[in-house]
């Protein structure tokens, strides 16, 4: 089985090579961390006498949701050391800004080869990955060192789990290499149990996202936006994690909101999902002749529309909005997380496709934390309509917006506590790898 995975492997990888080098080509970089991704780590990365904890994320998100987590740990583990492997760039531009340079390496392609490297590298206790990411022969090669695996914020999207339940026959076995699999739903749980799944590994210890996002930001950083890219008259509308068609139907809507009476000072916000698309959003306002201030670039006045065309900072400017909106919900993507703009109790907006959240979204629509409107990509013109009502209703009405944003605040306070069952969980595993 594991042969045939590995070369299925090399097949897609020379398949999509072409395509990673033009897009690499088209944004002007080379592909990053290429020795990493095959193994080559620096010395510095190699064992600790304390121990080693390696913490794999995907990208952004994931990264980010470590914080608490990596905090509960390092007040149980004071003498391990903290290492972080991501896939992509940005996630990796995060990791190191939290966790620090010396600590962050790219994850290694699923080769036995590459992962007995990095293995013998690193030397780990423990490796813990976050939501849910599937690497066979890094399984594998971890249980035949005795090296625990946990799953932790484990999920199962809907859209996903038809493909993974076809796939139990061999999953059954690859799952088994996990030590524990800690999931955040009842739901997830029931869903990784179908896929073939040990019951007596998986366990449900909740959202890692719901324990920071209820810290909040900074209050330097909060300030600086505030008093400098922030700055200017008018309610403003924060679009966060936006794809190809939002931006188009919210500059529409914003159109639409400042042709009406008393709403002639409405701002919008955009915060592209992926940073290559920073200079397209900011045509796309221009030539509908929006004025457009970045963030990258310090320039002075106020503008109709703003562009958050940097990393790490989108939680901080939720916390200054008036409303937000949470892309990659009118299109088809799955939606994003709103536990941040809830972190600052915010009245939030998403549209029809949360599909990657939804467990998430029902609890905060029955709380009466969130406005979901209904009309799908098919109905542009719809979805427009319904826009411009949700938030005209929100920005008219503060008494609504501060409702909306108490119930999200309660919401998340409910649902703490899944990093310390996490840590419990991990220490628990490092405590008896050190004895054996």
């Amino acid at each position: 089985m594991y042969f045939l995975y590995s070369l299925l492997l090399a097949v897609w990888g020379v398949l999509l090579l072409p395509f990673f080098l033009y897009r690499s080509w088209r944004r002007g970089r080379r592909l990053e961390g290429l020795a990493e991704r095959f193994g080559r780590l620096p010395a510095s990365l190699g064992p600790s006498d304390g121990g080693a904890v390696w913490f794999h994320s995907c990208s952004v998100g994931e990264t980010l949701s470590l914080e608490p987590l990596v905090e509960a740990l390092r007040a149980r583990l004071p003498r391990a050391r903290f290492l972080f492997s991501t896939v992509t760039p940005t996630g990796r531009q995060v990791a190191v800004d939290r966790f620090g340079a010396a600590n962050v390496f790219y994850f290694p392609v699923d080769f036995a080869f590459v992962v007995r490297r990095v293995l013998e590298r690193v030397r780990p206790s423990v490796i813990v990955i976050i939501d849910t990411e599937i690497w066979p022969n890094l399984l594998a090669r971890a249980r035949e060192r005795g090296i625990p695996v946990v799953l932790v914020n484990g999920r199962i999207s809907p859209a996903s789990f038809p493909w993974y339940r076809r796939a139990r026959p061999l999953l059954r076995h690859v799952l088994r290499n996990y030590e524990a699999l800690l999931m955040q739903s009842g739901e997830d749980a029931g869903r990784i149990l179908a896929m073939g799944a040990p019951r007596d590994r998986v366990r449900v210890t909740g959202n890692l996202k719901f324990d920071r996002e209820a810290g909040g930001a900074p209050p330097a950083v909060s300030s600086d936006l505030r008093e400098g890219f922030l700055a200017g008259p008018g309610p403003l509308i924060v679009a966060g994690s936006t794809h190809p068609g939002e931006e188009a139907q919210l500059l529409e809507t914003l159109r639409r909101l400042r042709a009406t009476p008393g709403c002639a000072g409405v701002r919008l916000l955009l915060a592209p999902r992926h940073p290559e698309r920073f200079d397209e959003a900011a045509r796309l306002a221009e030539d509908l002749g929006f004025s457009v201030r970045r963030r990258s670039r310090p320039e002075p006045g106020g503008a109709e529309v703003l562009l958050l065309d940097t990393l790490g900072e989108l939680a901080a400017v939720y916390r200054h909005a008036d409303v937000v909106f949470v892309g990659g919900t009118l299109v088809r993507r799955g939606g994003h997380s709103i536990l941040e703009p809830a972190a600052f109790r915010r009245a939030i907006v998403v549209g029809p496709s949360m599909e990657n959240f939804q467990s998430i979204a029902d609890v905060f629509l029955a709380g009466g934390a969130l406005c979901r409107i209904a009309a799908g990509e098919e109905d542009p013109e719809l979805q427009r309509r319904q826009l411009l009502d949700v938030f005209l209703h929100l920005l008219q009405n503060a008494g609504e917006r501060e409702r909306m944003g108490a119930a999200a605040g309660a919401i998340l306070e409910r649902n703490r506590g899944a990093a310390r069952s996490a840590a419990e969980a991990v220490a628990a595993l490092f405590d008896h790898r050190a004895r054996a």
